[in-house]
């Protein structure tokens, strides 16, 4: 269990684990003002809770393509403050759909291009470009965002 300012949450049944990256972009990305939040394979639901601790009024959606990852989530989501204003989607953000468009997209999305595959299915999900390429993750942001959204991401830098 990792405790944060206003919640605890728990990363045993994810495929990743609490991690630097997450905490930053939780932590970086600007959600002032944001009434509605995508976050892109939410795993624990970590960046969604953060951004609900800093934005008292957003409404955020987390989604991931991992059944365990939605669980974790959905459990973590209800032991926190914010559960009224946090929801979780089980499946691939590419064909994720909503009837509202969304102020702000966020995502620590999987990033290893051609790097040797995890032997655990669900962690080579996570982390590989294979279930979520970056030009999928801007159509999907193209999609659902607002004409003045904003997408956040963690990329590294040869990958940006």
């Amino acid at each position: 269990m990792f405790r944060f300012k206003q919640f605890s949450i728990s990363d045993e049944r994810s495929a990743m684990k609490i991690g630097t990256d997450g905490v930053l972009l939780g932590a970086w990305a600007d959600v002032e003002g944001d009434r509605r939040i995508l976050d892109v394979g939410t795993g624990t639901g970590l960046i969604a809770l953060m951004l609900a601790q800093r934005n008292a009024d957003a409404e955020i959606v987390g989604v991931d393509i991992s059944h365990e990852a939605i669980e974790e989530a959905r459990d973590n989501f209800l032991n926190s403050p914010w559960a009224k204003r946090l929801s979780v989607t089980e499946g691939d953000v590419c064909s994720f759909e909503s009837n509202e468009k969304f102020d702000h997209i966020v995502s620590n999305p999987p990033y290893f291009v051609d790097s040797l595959p995890s032997p655990d299915k669900l962690r080579t999900m996570a982390r590989h470009t294979s279930s979520l390429t970056f030009d999928d993750l801007v159509s999907t942001a193209e999609r659902l965002l607002h004409d003045e959204g904003r997408l956040s991401v963690i990329l590294p830098a040869d990958s940006a």
